[in-house]
Formats: C-alpha cells, sequence, structure tokens
C-alpha cells in the first residue's frame, strides 16, 4: 500500500485504534504494578513527567485483538501481532510475561510513555504515530526511531543519559 492510500486509511483507524489502546491503558493500570526505582529513575532522566504513573502488566502474550478488517491495512503499515513483545497505552505498559524484565524492551516502551504525555494523550500520539508508519512503515517510522534512540542511549552505561 502506498503512502497516498495507506494516509486516507489513518482516519478511518483512528477511532477504533483510539478506544482499544484507552481499553488496554485502564487494564494496564488497574492490573499492572508500577516501576521499580531504578526504571522510575531512568524513566525521569529520560525525559518522563510522570513515571510514578506507569504500570507495567505483564501477560502470556500482548493482546493484539483488532478486527478482522483492520489486519490488513495494519499489516500494510507495519503493525501486527507478530513477535509483539510489548506495547505502551498511554502510562500503560503491557509486556510478554517471558520479557517481563528484559530493560532493553522496558526502556522502549517508557520513550512511548515520554511520546504519549508529550502529544497530549492517546488520541493525538495514535494519529501521529499511524500517520508516520503509513508514511515510514513501523520500522523507519520517526516515533519508532526515537524510542530506539532514547532506550539506547538509556541502556548504554558507559555514557550519561
Amino acid at each position: 500500500m502506498g503512502y497516498r492510500v495507506a494516509s486516507l486509511a489513518v482516519p478511518l483507524l483512528l477511532p477504533v485504534a483510539t478506544a482499544w489502546v484507552r481499553r488496554l491503558e485502564r487494564r494496564a493500570l488497574r492490573d499492572g504494578a508500577p516501576l521499580d526505582p531504578a526504571l522510575q529513575a531512568l524513566a525521569v532522566r529520560m525525559g518522563l513527567r510522570h513515571p510514578d504513573r506507569v504500570r507495567v502488566l505483564a501477560l502470556p502474550a500482548v493482546p493484539w485483538r483488532w478486527p478482522g478488517w483492520l489486519a490488513e491495512p495494519l499489516a500494510r503499515l507495519g503493525l501486527g501481532p507478530a513477535a509483539v513483545a510489548g506495547l505502551t497505552a498511554g502510562y500503560g505498559i503491557l509486556v510478554r510475561a517471558d520479557r517481563r524484565h528484559d530493560r532493553a524492551l522496558l526502556l522502549h516502551e517508557l520513550a512511548h510513555a515520554r511520546q504519549y504525555e508529550r502529544a497530549g494523550g492517546v488520541a493525538p500520539f495514535l494519529r501521529v504515530y499511524l500517520n508516520d508508519c503509513a508514511r515510514w512503515g513501523y520500522a523507519g517510522s520517526v516515533l519508532e526511531r526515537e524510542a530506539r534512540w532514547r532506550s539506547a542511549r538509556l541502556g548504554d552505561t558507559r555514557r550519561p543519559g
């Protein structure tokens, strides 16, 4: 799917994606655990304003239940259930249980939590994120590259954050 076609799909995906992410955030905030002190300190260094609000919910698999008609458009944007280890929903971070203590993954998801804060919430973040994926694909999106850079920067103990 080319950028023009993918970008036309974003307004259709946005309300469904926003409702889904808000449900995931509520679940993580209700059932998840707060960050440990070391991760909370790293979140502050990363620029997260409210790391005390973050909750991490470990599950056997990260939920990925889109309606069937969304599977193909999302796959073309580079988004889908294949090998999802973590997902950030506002201040809620959902991770596969086998990756619960994966510091690199948690730092990456904290970078996304910071992006949600900066954007002003779920809907504004998703508008940017989905458009970004439509334009550059998941791996090449600006927000994913930023999350990889921020998490790598803080994960490197040889250099100050």
